[in-house]
């Protein structure tokens, strides 16, 4: 199973100092930290944070407690105010296990790189940077399928979305098409052309009545033109046969 390699604590000796009090400090730091009381370690160690080493342990102990961002600053304080490469590459590994701790791998692998830099055969950040690249690269990996099962998604919502606009476009022109031939067709009641092209179904009785009417009305026409074939009376008659 692969492992992490912790943090970096490096309980650096006590050189001349130029206030006593943050020697003292550093001092309570340490033995605290040994006992296992972080917090007490933590409040001594801000005494000396003046000092990179100060800082630095400072890191350590608030890593402890899970105070990761806080924990990052410091070392990235501490990284600043080193003075030599061996220093600055203490903090960089340590700042590179807080990004791992976030999983921030992109930031841990910058972070480690950082500290190769300063010392290229440190076989534990060699180690941690590999583990780092590895993680990132599953990360990458991951998302990327994500990105395409998304993209599959919204393709297939899209064909899903044109296949219903499309049986829309067709169920349109099915319906144009049709009110087409609607239109071509002629009206079944015209009022200025009824009857027209059509044949016209008449009832019996209707039709025997339609030939009385035209019988009778044959008749009254007849009868008119005989009335004015007649010579005019002098005098109008009493009665209009």
């Amino acid at each position: 199973m692969e492992r992490l390699i912790p943090f970096l604590l490096v309980m650096l000796p006590l050189a001349p100092l130029h206030a006593q009090d943050a020697d003292r400090a550093l001092r309570k730091g340490n033995a605290e930290y040994r006992a296992g009381r972080m917090q007490a370690a933590e409040q001594a160690y801000s005494l000396a944070e003046q000092d990179e080493r100060g800082m630095f342990n400072l890191g350590n102990a608030l890593f402890r407690q899970d105070s990761i961002a806080d924990a990052a600053r410091s070392y990235e304080n501490a990284a600043s105010m080193a003075k030599t490469p061996e220093a600055q590459a203490r903090a960089y590994h340590n700042l590179g296990n807080t990004w791992m701790k976030q999983r921030n791998y992109a930031e841990a692998v910058n972070a480690y790189k950082e500290a190769l830099k300063r010392t290229p055969s440190d076989g534990d950040t060699r180690y941690n940077l590999a583990y780092a690249q590895k993680m990132l690269a599953r990360e990458q990996q991951q998302q990327q399928q994500q990105n395409g099962d998304k993209n599959k998604d919204q393709n297939k919502d899209q064909d899903g979305q044109q296949n219903k606009d499309q049986d829309k476009e067709q169920d349109k022109d099915g319906q144009q098409k049709q009110d087409g031939q609607q239109d071509q067709q002629p009206p079944k009641q015209d009022q200025g052309d009824k009857g027209k092209g059509q044949e016209q179904r008449i009832d019996p009785q209707d039709a025997k009545r339609m030939l009385d009417a035209a019988q009778q009305q044959e008749k009254d026409v007849q009868e008119k033109v005989r009335q004015l074939m007649l010579p005019k009376p002098k005098q109008p008659a009493e009665k209009d046969w």
